[in-house]
């Protein structure tokens, strides 16, 4: 026997100690890689979250100040709430997220295409941009490792993209109630500046009218899943009142300038008599009351057919659309004159007309347009009614417009001073029509007041000072439309 047979074993063990340690080695390197890719990626997940939401929050922001353009830059906006530091972020910096780029950009997306997402209209609220209704803001984002970069990986590339409409999207339930100026001066001669196609210019009560017409256009009369309004419950409702208002009460029926002596003031029934004279094709003059003998303020009561449904065009044999035909088909109302302009007392109707009729959850609109100086007469302020002042006529529209905006009334007012003068009112006020006009407004005056200028005559009025700078009063109703419902994220596919 070979006495060194026995020593084999431990020298074949021996040999293996080497082994031992490179697959610990490799097993700790196994381990490092499962810890870079649990961990790392859970980081790189958890970074994505923070900038999509940071993201969202951008482009929703961004889509609510499209509107305001003029006022602030919606990419400013966005950038505001997108987390770069570098863009200037106010409100979502995240300490793991190094944000390398914001992208915002603009579009017109189709509302005939994508029906169901309610999108507001498009509007060009920034020259540079053009018609726009959606903003898409894309981000970009270096995330730090932890384990990664024993490999080599310092850092992981991501981005998220979110798009939302401007403000104006979706749904929400609006009463709203036009107040129009029909005095003379509404009917005399044509606004250059306001050319509806081959008809050339329109008088200023046409031009008026025309811009309800684009504000029904883009209101939604009932849910968007309904292929027929019908008999189902409204979403917007619109009703119309005038000054000066028409008599408010008859027996004979017959036209007549001379009205019945009243002992209340604000009537809000539309008069079954004289309210037709507004929606006939051709329109006629009604009779109208002075401003102290209770007129009747109300045309037409809550409508909800001025489109058959929310895809439809306007319905031209709506009462609604015949009142603001703006001549198509020699439809209308007219401008009977005869009466100064004094606001408080239709300002009061409207108030009192909306709040008997409000819905819950529904916020109440009213839409208020003059292009007057409040300098009714005496005796145009005469009637066996005395509630009203023939001075400080001004202030008391100021007034009755907090009034109405205060509880419990609680309604928003949208005041388009259209060639108001920067100078007048009655004796006793201490405002100018500009001024008067602008009390009117909800605040802020930058979303709810509106200063067109009118071209008549050669003659192009001062636009007053405040005013949302937008001089075109098709696109003023436009940009109601658009302002009366809020900013929401909507696919990013469609942009």
């Amino acid at each position: 026997m070979n006495p060194r047979n026995g020593s084999r074993v431990p020298r074949v063990q021996s040999g293996e100690r080497g082994q031992a340690l490179v697959m610990v080695l490799v097993v700790l390197v196994g381990l490092l890689a499962a810890a870079a890719l649990t961990i790392d990626m859970g980081n790189l997940y958890y970074s994505y979250t923070e900038l999509l939401s940071a993201t969202q929050a951008a482009a929703k922001a961004g889509g609510q100040a499209i509107p305001n353009w003029a006022i602030t830059s919606p990419t400013t906006v966005a950038d505001n709430y997108s987390g770069s530091t570098a863009a200037g972020a106010l409100y979502n910096i995240n300490p793991n997220l190094n944000i390398t780029s914001v992208t915002v950009n603009y579009a017109c997306v189709s509302t005939t295409t994508y029906p169901n997402l309610g999108l507001p209209p498009c509007s060009t609220y920034n020259a540079a941009a053009g018609s726009v209704n959606a903003i898409q803001v894309t981000e970009k984002a270096s995330v730090p490792t932890f384990f990664a970069k024993f490999f080599g990986v310092t850092k992981l590339d991501i981005s998220a993209t979110a798009t939302a409409s401007a403000s104006g999207g979706g749904a929400i339930p609006y009463n709203v109630m036009m107040v129009l100026d029909t005095t003379a001066s509404m009917g005399s001669g044509s606004d250059t500046g306001c050319v509806k196609g081959s008809s050339g210019a329109l008088s200023p009560e046409g031009c008026a009218q025309n811009g309800v017409q684009t504000l029904l256009s883009y209101l939604a009369p009932c849910a968007t899943s309904l292929a027929s309004c019908g008999s189902n419950p409204p979403v917007d409702q619109v009703g119309l009142m005038v000054f000066p208002g028409l008599c408010s009460d008859t027996t004979t029926g017959v036209t007549t300038a001379t009205c019945a002596a009243a002992t209340t003031l604000t009537d809000t029934t539309a008069n079954p008599t004289y309210a037709p004279d507004d929606w006939a094709c051709p329109a006629v003059n009604p009779p109208i009351a002075k401003y102290n003998n209770n007129p009747a303020y109300l045309i037409l009561g809550f409508q909800n057919d001025y489109r058959t449904s929310d895809a439809a065009a306007l319905n031209t044999s709506s009462k609604l659309f015949k009142t603001v035909g703006a001549g198509t088909n020699s439809c209308g109302m007219p401008t009977p004159g005869g009466e100064g302009t004094f606001y408080a007392g239709a300002i009061t109707a409207a108030s009192n007309y909306l709040y008997a009729n409000h819905r819950n959850n529904v916020q109440d609109v009213m839409i208020l347009l003059s292009d007057g100086n409040a300098t009714a007469s005496a005796t145009q302020m005469g009637g066996t009614v005395t509630s009203y002042s023939p001075t400080a006529e001004c202030q008391q529209a100021v007034a009755a417009a907090d009034s109405a905006k205060g509880a419990p009334y609680n309604i928003l007012i949208y005041s388009i001073s259209y060639g108001s003068e920067t100078s007048g009112c009655t004796a006793g006020d201490t405002l100018t029509p500009c001024q008067t006009m602008s009390g009117i407004a909800s605040l802020p005056l930058s979303t709810y007041f509106f200063s067109v200028p009118q071209t008549v005559n050669g003659k192009t009025s001062t636009v007053c000072s405040g005013a949302v700078p937008i001089t075109q009063l098709d696109q003023v109703f436009t940009t109601i439309a658009g302002d009366l419902e809020s900013s929401r994220l909507i696919p990013n596919s469609v942009f």
